[in-house]
């Protein structure tokens, strides 16, 4: 009969209580470094925008990137969009571009000489009911569509000329963007980044849990040394 070596029994129960720490340690700190990626990326996007004021923490202080750069980051939106995507140019191109039809004068002689002559003259003075009848209105817009037909390439040329001095994409996408509260601007930013933004989250959370396995593996076998 072989006698019971109880070291050796000690020695198994020993390695099963060691390997299950080093597991329940594995899935501790993936666990964690997972958390810890995500919750910095998750702060990281909310540092975008918060605070919207300038706090003062001891030795420093602290705003949100965007309300920080407002003014700059407005300013650099209002070029993109005025030299890459669209500006006063294009616009004259396309009106050279357009065609006066009858039926487009047809219907500009109708809203401006019908309804403003029947709204702004004749319903505040009846008696010129008298005088200008359906018959009139109609030849004073046949005269005026005569006209538009003739000078359509100056109308348009003079329309041009007056969009090009007076028109100005970079004040007036300055003025709609300072217009915009820093809330409004967050969320209209979260509307149209929302998977992007919740994607960097869930990146941050899988390589906080990939550098957890490489410092298990590490510690491992730096015991092991």
């Amino acid at each position: 009969m072989v006698p019971l070596n109880i070291n050796y029994f000690k020695n198994i129960s020993f390695r099963r209580k060691n390997l299950g720490n080093l597991i329940l340690q594995f899935f501790m700190m993936v666990f964690v470094g997972t958390l810890i990626g995500w919750f910095t990326n998750y702060l990281a996007i909310k540092l975008l925008f918060r605070p919207y004021k300038e706090m003062n923490f001891l030795f420093f202080k602290i705003q949100g990137l965007i309300p920080k750069r407002r003014a700059e980051i407005s300013l650099n939106i209002a070029n993109v969009v005025e030299k890459e995507l669209i500006s006063v140019d294009d616009i004259a191109d396309k009106i050279e571009e357009m065609e006066l039809s009858d039926e487009i004068i047809d219907k500009l002689l109708d809203k401006v000489i019908g309804e403003k002559l029947q709204k702004n003259i004749l319903d505040k003075n009846p008696l010129l009911k008298m005088f200008i009848n359906d018959s009139v209105i109609e030849k004073i817009k046949s005269y005026f569509k005569k006209s538009i037909l003739e000078n359509k390439e100056e109308i348009i040329g003079e329309i041009i000329k007056i969009g090009k001095e007076k028109i100005n994409f970079r004040e007036i996408i300055l003025e709609k963007m300072e217009n915009f509260s820093l809330q409004e601007i967050e969320e209209i930013i979260l509307r149209i980044s929302k998977n992007e933004l919740k994607h960097i989250e869930i990146i941050g959370g899988v390589l906080g849990g990939i550098i957890a396995v490489f410092q298990f593996l590490l510690m491992v076998a730096l015991k092991a040394i």
